[in-house]
């Protein structure tokens, strides 16, 4: 019987104990690996996982495009200007789709100068003007000096007549000037 007594007052005395507890008063001991910190760190750690791949996604699908569209309308523009500028050629020997041709040199410059802004740059700093800006001028400063050696050297010419097939070539160098052009603005900044 005395056993019994012993084994009656423990089960009083732990429901006793528990019946004392406020289920509200420890709640946020229950829920310390749910607070609204881990939650954030979560959205972050998620974020920072997919601004990888959309930065590698806005380089190849906006970037590549609009610097060989700017590199292209350097090139041409300059070899346009130089031929009527410096050479000093006649305009009544222009083309006459000359004036829809650098229209269309113009629309497409704009089309490239955001599309290399929003691909390397940020949209809202105004100071990434200059990537755009560097390879619309390393494809003009090409394009004159391939027409400055037209009178030079023959390979020039050949540049020059076969444009298709040696134009590409020089694009990794353009590739090159507008992330070193985005670090420096990046860095005067700071």
């Amino acid at each position: 019987m005395r056993k019994t007594k012993v084994e009656d007052k423990f089960e009083k005395t732990f429901d006793s104990f528990f019946d004392q507890e406020n289920p509200d008063e420890n709640q946020a001991l229950s829920f310390a690996g749910s607070t609204k910190l881990l939650t954030i760190e979560a959205d972050e750690d998620f974020s920072g996982k997919h601004k990888f791949f959309l930065n590698v996604l806005k380089q190849i699908v906006l970037f590549l495009p609009g610097t060989f569209i700017l590199y292209f309308v350097g090139f041409v523009g300059a070899i346009i200007f130089a031929d009527i500028f410096i050479i000093q050629r006649p305009l009544a020997t222009l083309p006459p789709s000359a004036p829809f041709q650098i229209i269309l040199l113009g629309i497409l410059g704009l089309l490239g100068t955001f599309m290399t802004w929003l691909g390397l740059g940020d949209i809202k700093n105004r100071k990434h003007l200059a990537i755009p800006a560097s390879i619309i001028l390393t494809g003009a400063i090409l394009g004159v000096i391939l027409k400055a050696l037209e009178n030079v050297s023959d390979l020039a010419v050949k540049l020059l007549e076969e444009f298709n097939h040696y134009f590409i070539y020089l694009l990794p160098l353009v590739l090159i000037v507008p992330v070193l052009t985005k670090s420096w603005v990046d860095k005067k900044a700071e």
